[in-house]
């Protein structure tokens, strides 16, 4: 939806008594949008929202107020921690939430680049690329952020939408909607944050939920000045840098001590400490040559990213039995306590998988998965790239 133009929406305003002060505060909120992208939708309020979308204005407010039972749906999912047992919380919003969180997506977020260090969470995005940006890799620095996505608050969600262009309030408003407003138990709870008018006041500070649509993409721009530091250190020290999602690389191909990249270590937890992030200290690990140089599941130790041997024999493996006469994909399947459909579609995107890296690879894999003898599997339950069934 473009805006109108400021003569159109001059005129047809006066018309309808509007006040100049009025015409005035729009004109110039679309102005700001479009210095950002002229691509996103302008939306002056919250119900010019709800016209725009279509949902009720007072279902929105009553959200924006967390006055509405809102009703995410919360699955609780195992994390793999040797040695400790720890629950990841991925919170699904209902239908209409959602169905205002996904026009966020599609009209406003996806226009708003993240930095270029980012390789997640955005078209055209591959791990594969992020892997490539470290060839040669002679040591190498890896940080994972705890809690990403839970580290995002409200004040930082309504200051990217304000900084979009959008209207403070309407940004406050928008940032409500994109984030969930929960009691995180004592002292985790930050001072809430100051609300534009009495109806909104909450208790508690919201932050991204894991499982909502804009989740991904906001986070993407709460890093971006982080990202912009972290460039910087690793430029100043002759390093290369890319973040996937919560997994942060730092790498060199040029000879490097253990003081240094501890060094670099120190650093980095600083930068992403004063940004409001927490390093996962347990999955922060420094390599260097003898040992195995790992971007995202990918070898980055040779001029391009390879599979590892481990991934390539899984393959191998699934393959044998699979084509194997005393074997089959029904026997395979039973043995895995899966079904076939299940077992093809998992064997299949592993295979996928093997092809963005090493095409060569991936196309003799696939050969011999065709040549499988697989049951009759339902046409909408293969992607169009197996329709040979």
């Amino acid at each position: 939806m473009a805006a109108p133009s400021p003569q159109r929406y001059l005129s047809g305003g006066r018309r309808q008594g509007v006040a100049t002060v009025t015409l005035d505060n729009a004109l110039a909120a679309f102005a700001r949008l479009r210095e950002t992208d002229p691509r996103i939708t302008p939306v002056l309020t919250l119900r010019h929202f709800s016209v725009v979308t279509g949902l009720p204005y007072f279902f929105l407010r009553r959200s924006v107020a967390r006055r509405a039972h809102i009703g995410y749906r919360f699955v609780y999912l195992r994390k793999r921690i040797p040695g400790r047992s720890s629950m990841r919380m991925i919170s699904i919003p209902p239908p209409s939430l959602a169905a205002a969180q996904r026009w966020l997506v599609d009209n406003v977020l996806r226009y708003v680049e993240p930095h270029p260090a980012s390789f997640a969470f955005h078209p055209d995005s591959s791990p594969v690329l992020a892997a490539e940006q470290h060839p040669d890799t002679q040591w190498l620095l890896k940080v994972d952020i705890e809690d990403f996505f839970h580290s995002v608050s409200e004040r930082h969600v309504s200051a990217i939408f304000a900084s979009l262009g959008f209207p403070k309030l309407l940004a406050f408003e928008f940032a409500r909607l994109c984030t969930i407003g929960l009691d995180r138990g004592p002292g985790r709870n930050p001072a809430p944050h100051p609300s534009p008018i009495a109806l909104y006041q909450s208790n508690f500070e919201g932050f991204l939920p894991q499982g909502a649509p804009t989740s991904p993409m906001v986070a993407n721009l709460a890093m971006v000045r982080t990202d912009e530091f972290l460039s910087m250190l690793a430029e100043a020290r002759g390093f290369r840098y890319s973040r996937y999602a919560d997994d942060l690389a730092f790498s060199s191909d040029k000879s490097r001590t253990i003081a240094e990249m501890r060094g670099l270590q120190r650093e980095v937890c600083r930068i992403l400490n004063e940004a409001g992030f927490r390093p996962n200290h347990r999955k922060t690990v420094i390599r260097g040559p003898g040992t195995r140089r790992v971007v995202l599941g990918l070898l980055v130790n040779g001029p391009t990213p390879r599979l590892s041997r481990a991934f390539k024999d899984n393959i191998r493996l699934h393959l044998h039995y699979l084509t194997s006469p005393d074997h089959g994909p029904a026997k395979h399947a039973l043995a895995r306590k899966t079904g076939t459909s299940s077992l093809y579609h998992h064997v299949r995107g592993l295979i996928a998988w093997a092809t963005q890296v090493e095409p060569a690879f991936g196309a003799a894999a696939l050969r011999t998965f065709r040549s499988a003898s697989w049951p009759l599997i339902q046409p909408q339950e293969v992607g169009e790239e197996d329709d040979w069934l």
